[in-house]
């Protein structure tokens, strides 16, 4: 990477800096940065907060179900075509979908209509009716309340090879919520997350719908879902993370060991 003159004149007059991934690390060494520290990534330290009013515990307490978050164009007819195949294991399988752009609700009712499949755009506080293939959220700050109930979880904005350099959207909350994530191979932004969720066996690269949907037929028939199990790992993350960031900021104010 070729960095302009006038970047390292910028960038060698910072002090200190503490980065979420190797390669920022590397690319602030190459910018002269000073005391450039690489602590892990700092939304591992956060917990998940959950709406006041949510209306649909009951429902996803009696239904199989599962999660499409934060999706984009051309993911949605995927987890569509994934549904499809549960739906002929599960006949009343619930696909959940909240695209990361809730401006294009109307878009994916239309896929779902032309599949033949029932839709339900859901906005903040309304209640999940019967009888519906596929929610549609459409609302933010939600999603965590979802999570909470569901097993499985396919995160978006990583099967989509034109976003290869860009791909990846936060798997964290789900992860905290004890959910299984699936993912596709353009994971760019959070490449080194999804690297310790695949070693500790929260994660899963999947490459077509016939797979995906053999993924979540096996989550949902296996027993209920191991909280403990992932909040002892998601615990021990938080805590290196944490521990590695106060350390490098203590040493830096006290000038300890810099």
């Amino acid at each position: 990477m070729i960095f302009p003159r006038f970047a390292y004149s910028i960038f060698s007059n910072i002090e200190f800096s503490l980065s979420s991934n190797n390669e920022t690390h590397n690319y602030l060494s190459k910018l002269k940065v000073k005391n450039t520290y690489f602590t892990g990534n700092i939304k591992l330290i956060s917990t998940p907060s959950f709406s006041s009013n949510f209306q649909n515990e009951r429902i996803l307490n009696s239904k199989k179900f599962w999660i499409a978050a934060s999706t984009h164009k051309d993911e949605e007819i995927f987890c569509l075509k994934t549904h499809l195949k549960l739906k002929e294991k599960i006949k009343d399988i619930v696909t959940i979908i909240a695209p990361r752009h809730i401006d294009r609700t109307n878009e994916i009712n239309k896929l779902c209509l032309d599949l033949n499949l029932i839709p339900q755009i859901l906005s903040k506080n309304e209640k999940i009716e019967k009888n519906k293939d596929i929610i549609i959220i459409n609302s933010f700050g939600d999603l965590n309340d979802y999570f909470k109930y569901a097993k499985s979880v396919f995160i978006g904005k990583s099967n989509i090879s034109r976003l290869k350099n860009e791909g990846g959207q936060n798997p964290i909350d789900a992860a905290n919520l004890g959910c299984k994530i699936y993912h596709g191979p353009y994971v760019y932004n959070f490449s080194e997350i999804y690297e310790i969720f695949q070693q500790n066996n929260i994660s899963e690269i999947i490459m077509n719908p016939d797979e995906l949907a053999e993924k979540i037929f096996y989550d949902l028939e296996s027993s209920d879902k191991d909280i403990k199990k992932y909040s002892s790992i998601m615990s021990r993350l938080r805590e290196q993370t944490l521990n590695n960031t106060m350390k490098h900021i203590n040493n830096f104010l006290f000038n300890e060991n810099i």
